[in-house]
């Protein structure tokens, strides 16, 4: 009896052995783990929004509202200047490898500055103005640097823009004071007016991105350091300046020349290497 029973446990432990492990496998099955289109559709999958370096060009057009600085001071109005554009060049990196918030900006603008009196309510006499020049337009050439800090999302990003410019007036146009008309300077630089230009500028504004373009909305504050007239050209004792003093506001389309997100073509060229070469870097990685 007892080698009966011996014999029967024997023939036993295989069977439910081999019933275990075919329980095991199942559990696990492929057939189990298959989703749905259903369920498939419900899913939400977040994915990871990383900034690349890269660069773009532009194009800008905008209208100024101009002034300047003088001393002694005197009464002006808002000279309004409609013809402000040109191409921007703007390089975004990452400062210490991770930081991706800064940038830099240049380009080749054309723009107008200038002054305006304004009359006096009374009798509509200007009782101030520049050797009887009541409004004066200057147009100018312009080379602009300037670092940028901002803060991106997918579709949407924040600037804030500051640095220095050069340029060059090189055409003016004079209105004249009623009873005065100086013909030959109306559109021709007096021998004490300075056309180099130099300052600061400084701005803030918006982008909206859909890669490969992005909007810009924009406004400048723009100082200049150089006076627009030899400061003793009217008296060798008593210095005059006028600066300008500027406000700028643009709307631009820039178009990337490298990939805003994603995986860059020299990232995927190192993956493609890696996965040749160094088969563990890329087992880690995962």
């Amino acid at each position: 009896m007892r080698k009966i029973i011996a014999i029967a446990l024997l023939c036993i432990l295989p069977l439910s052995a081999g019933a275990m492990e075919k329980r095991d496998t199942m559990d696990v099955s492929i057939d189990e783990l298959l989703m749905t289109d259903a369920y498939l559709d419900t899913v939400n999958v977040k994915k990871k929004f990383i900034l690349n370096d890269y660069t773009m060009i532009g194009v800008q057009y905008g209208v100024g509202i101009n002034q300047m600085s003088f001393n002694p001071s005197k009464r002006q109005s808002h000279l309004i200047t409609p013809r402000h554009f040109g191409i921007v060049l703007t390089t975004y990196g990452k400062i210490f490898g991770y930081m991706p918030y800064f940038g830099l900006e240049t380009g080749v603008f054309y723009g107008q500055d200038g002054y305006k009196f304004k009359p006096d309510p009374e009798d509509g006499t200007y009782p101030y103005n520049v050797d009887h020049a009541v409004e004066c337009v200057y147009d100018y050439v312009e080379v602009p640097f300037m670092s940028q800090f901002h803060i991106d999302q997918e579709h949407f990003k924040v600037m804030i823009s500051a640095g220095m410019y050069g340029g060059w007036r090189y055409k003016v146009h004079r209105t004249w004071e009623e009873g005065y008309d100086y013909v030959n300077y109306t559109d021709n630089f007096y021998d004490y007016d300075i056309k180099l230009d130099y300052g600061l500028k400084f701005g803030a504004g918006f982008g909206l991105v859909f890669s490969p373009v992005e909007i810009h909305l924009k406004g400048q504050l723009r100082y200049g350091f150089g006076n627009i007239y030899k400061r003793d050209y009217f008296s060798p004792d008593h210095y005059r300046y006028a600066k300008p003093l500027d406000i700028e506001i643009s709307l631009g389309a820039h178009f990337h020349l490298g990939k805003r997100t994603g995986k860059t073509r020299k990232v995927l060229k190192q993956e493609a290497y890696d996965m040749v070469y160094n088969p563990e870097n890329t087992e880690n990685s995962k």
